[in-house]
């Protein structure tokens, strides 16, 4: 029977052979290419990535005023540094479920600023072309313009049905569903 040092030092062996081959193959490749870079919010169980290039601010979920008349996953308007923000429930929009929102990040979307209301922020993270799983089918009933291998979908925040000015329905083919 092996010692505890013995094992530890064997596992500590293998970690260094398998970092080594892992560093090995990067470097094969030459430079890797950023595809995106992105802020990781949660939203249901869903892990999405907001491009920085249209990202204006994450703050914490401000209170939304609810308008009589709206779809369930708009959820209002509210006041971000002297603008009126319109808010979707990016959950919601993507059909993920999920808890109630915790924070908002602030986007520029065709019409002007949009605040999508998240679960959590996760952090922010380069995505290198590698990175990407094969093609997506072109889908444009769905705000994702890519996939990661490890599933986060990235946002394409100008098929967001409110960015689009469309406002009643967050997918072709459902009815929007009012309070």
């Amino acid at each position: 029977m092996k010692s505890r040092h013995e094992s530890d030092a064997a596992r500590e062996e293998i970690f260094r052979r398998r970092a080594e081959r892992l560093a090995q193959a990067a470097s094969d490749d030459g430079p890797r290419r950023l595809a995106a870079r992105v802020a990781l919010v949660g939203a249901g169980a869903q892990r999405l990535g907001i491009p920085v290039e249209v990202l204006r601010e994450i703050v914490p979920i401000p209170e939304i005023t609810a308008l009589p008349g709206l779809p369930r996953w708009l959820l209002g308007i509210t006041h971000v540094r002297g603008e009126i923000v319109g808010v979707v429930d990016l959950a919601s929009i993507l059909g993920a479920g999920g808890e109630r929102a915790g924070a908002m990040a602030v986007v520029e979307g065709a019409g002007g600023p949009l605040g999508l209301a998240v679960e959590s922020v996760l952090g922010f993270r380069d995505i290198h072309e590698d990175e990407l799983s094969a093609q997506m089918k072109a889908d444009s009933h769905r705000p994702i313009q890519a996939m990661t291998k490890d599933l986060v979908a990235i946002i394409d925040v100008e098929r967001l049905p409110v960015a689009q000015g469309e406002g009643e329905h967050p997918r072709a083919g459902t009815r929007a569903i009012t309070d």
